[in-house]
C-alpha cells in the first residue's frame, strides 16, 4: 500500500483529524488478527498466493482511543488481574449516561446483565425462550450469526425479506407478518441493519413491534452499530425506548467493540427491562457460564463510554468520508458493480450482479482477479448472493488500494 494520504474529511488539513492518527497504516499480520493473519486457514493456497487485501471481518483498523489504552495499561501495571468483584457501578453508569447522552434511553441500572459478546447473548436468549424445533424470525439479507445461531442450537429459521429497490432496501410490513408461524418464539432485529446499513426509522420500529406483540413474539434487538449512523438526517432509535410495551417485550443487545474497536476485549450488555424475562436469561448466563466479562474489557469499556466520544466523532467522520470516498468512485468507473446507497456501518454493500458470476465464481474473482478479501454476500443468506460486503473502517489509503484492484479487475473482466 501506499503512503498515508493527508487529512481530507470535513477537518482541515491544519487539525490533522484533532490528533487522530486514521491515516496511520498499522501492519496487524503478526498480532493474531483473524481478520489479516489467517488467510491460510481460511483461504485456499491459490487464493493466498493472490495476497488478497483483506476487507471484510467487521473490526477497524484504527487504534484504540488513547484514554482507553491509558486504562488498560494502568490495570496491567498493578500487576494483579485476578477475578473481578461483580461489575463496578462506575462501569454500570457509563454504559447507561452513552445511552441517555447519545439516544435519549433512559435505562435503569437493574436492566443490565453484561455478556463476553453479543453473539453470545443472541445464542443464550434463542436457548432461554425457545425450544428445539421453534421458529426465529429473521429479515435478509442479514448477518450471518442471525442465520447459524438458531440453526445450531436446533431451531428453524423464519425469513421476513427486505424488499430490495433501485434506492437500497426497505421493510414491508405484509412481508414481515406474513412470514411469522405458529410456532414463531423471537424475532432478531439488526437496528441499524448490517449489511445493507439501514437505519429503521420509529414508524417502521414500531410496525415491527406491534406486529411481534400480535403474535406473542420477543424482540432482541442487536444494536451493536447504534454509534454509526453516518446520514447526518437519520438517527438511531433504540427499538425498547420506543414505549413501555415495546420495552417488556424486547432485550437489547449493546458493546463498545464495534463503537471503539474493542471486539477481542469480549465485553457486552444486555439490556432486559422486564424482570421476568431479565430472571430467565441469568439463569441461563449461568447455566452457560456466560454470565462473566474480562476484567480489562469492562475497563476498556468504561473508558471509552467516559471518555471517548471526541474519538468517535473524528471517525465517524473520516469514516463518512471513506463510504462517500468509495461509492462515488467505483460507481463512476464501472455500471458492472454498484455500491449501494446506505445510511450506516463502517460497512459497505457492493451489488456485483452485473458481472454475471455465480456466487463461488464471484467470490474467487475478488480474491484472487480483484485481489481483495471482501465478506461475500451469501453469507448473508440467500437473498445476499452476488453481492460483496466491504469493511471501508481503514486508512484512506487502503480504501483507494481497493478501489485500484476492483476497478482494474472489473474493466478488463470479459
Amino acid at each position: 500500500m501506499n503512503s498515508p494520504v493527508t487529512a481530507f474529511h470535513r477537518r482541515s488539513p491544519e487539525q490533522a483529524d484533532d490528533g487522530f492518527a486514521f491515516d496511520e497504516v498499522i501492519d496487524r499480520r503478526s498480532s493474531n488478527s483473524v481478520k489479516w493473519a489467517y488467510s491460510g486457514k481460511l483461504l485456499t493456497p491459490e487464493e493466498c498466493a493472490a495476497d488478497p487485501l483483506p476487507m471484510w471481518v467487521a473490526d477497524m483498523d484504527f487504534k484504540a482511543p488513547q484514554p482507553v489504552l491509558d486504562a488498560i495499561t494502568d490495570t496491567v501495571r498493578h500487576g494483579i488481574l485476578g477475578y473481578p468483584g461483580g461489575v463496578p457501578k462506575s462501569y454500570v453508569d457509563a454504559v447507561i449516561n452513552w445511552q441517555a447522552k447519545r439516544f435519549g434511553w433512559n435505562v435503569s441500572p437493574e436492566w443490565l446483565l453484561q455478556s463476553p459478546g453479543v453473539v453470545t447473548a443472541l445464542k443464550t436468549i434463542i436457548q432461554a425462550f425457545s425450544q428445539a424445533g421453534d421458529t426465529i424470525l429473521i429479515q435478509p439479507p442479514v448477518y450471518a450469526h442471525f442465520h447459524d445461531d438458531p440453526v445450531v442450537n436446533g431451531r428453524r429459521l423464519a425469513y421476513a425479506r427486505l424488499v430490495l429497490s433501485e434506492d437500497g432496501y426497505r421493510f414491508d410490513e405484509k412481508v414481515f407478518e406474513a412470514a411469522i408461524r405458529d410456532n414463531t418464539k423471537i424475532f432478531i432485529l439488526c437496528n441499524p441493519h448490517n449489511p445493507t446499513g439501514n437505519v429503521w426509522s420509529e414508524d417502521e420500529l414500531r410496525a415491527m413491534g406491534e406486529i411481534c406483540a400480535r403474535h406473542g413474539v420477543l424482540v432482541v434487538a442487536d444494536e451493536i452499530h447504534e454509534d454509526f449512523v453516518l446520514n447526518l438526517t437519520k438517527r438511531h432509535v433504540p427499538f425498547a425506548s420506543l414505549g413501555e410495551a415495546f420495552a417488556q417485550n424486547s432485550i437489547t443487545c449493546t458493546a463498545p467493540s464495534k463503537t471503539f474497536n474493542l471486539a477481542g476485549l469480549q465485553t457486552a450488555n444486555v439490556i432486559v427491562p422486564n424482570p421476568r424475562l431479565r430472571g430467565e436469561l441469568r439463569r441461563q448466563l449461568e447455566r452457560n457460564g456466560s454470565g462473566q466479562v474480562n476484567v480489562l474489557g469492562m475497563v476498556a469499556a468504561e473508558a471509552a463510554y467516559t471518555h471517548g466520544e471526541p474519538w468517535l466523532e473524528a471517525m465517524l467522520d473520516y469514516v463518512r468520508a471513506n463510504r462517500e470516498h468509495f461509492a462515488r468512485t467505483i460507481n463512476s468507473a464501472t455500471t458492472r458493480i454498484r455500491v449501494l446507497p446506505s445510511d450506516s456501518l463502517y460497512l459497505s454493500w457492493m451489488d456485483c450482479r452485473g458481472l454475471g458470476l455465480s456466487a463461488p465464481e464471484l467470490r474467487t474473482f475478488m480474491l484472487t482477479k480483484a485481489r481483495v478479501w471482501l465478506d461475500h454476500g451469501s453469507k448473508f443468506g440467500i437473498d445476499g448472493e452476488g453481492f460483496m460486503r466491504v469493511n471501508l473502517g481503514c486508512p484512506r489509503s487502503t480504501v483507494d488500494e481497493a478501489i485500484t484492484r476492483i476497478t482494474d479487475a472489473v474493466t478488463t473482466h470479459p
